[in-house]
């Protein structure tokens, strides 16, 4: 299994899977169908979340519906309850 991680894009979080090819790593978000590379892992997920981006802000741009919903956070009091 490909280890996971979790980016945040504008006012989603989305989950990114790396591995490595041959000459590259690969970072791709599935849910969205969105992939990009990069010299080191780091770097194709930085570049997956810059064309995350890019891609969110055309689907809006076009009026067309985002295949995922938004994450909301909820704040916490003090006491480590919902407010």
């Amino acid at each position: 299994m490909l280890p996971r991680v979790v980016i945040s894009v504008l006012a989603y979080q989305l989950a990114a899977t790396t591995w490595k090819e041959p000459e590259r790593y690969v970072a791709r978000c599935s849910e969205l169908g969105v992939a990009s590379a990069g010299n080191s892992p780091s770097s194709a997920l930085a570049n997956l979340k810059e064309g995350t981006e890019l891609y969110l802000e055309n689907v809006m741009l076009a009026d067309d519906l985002i295949p995922i919903k938004p994450f909301l956070q909820v704040p916490l009091d003090n006491s480590g309850t919902e407010s």
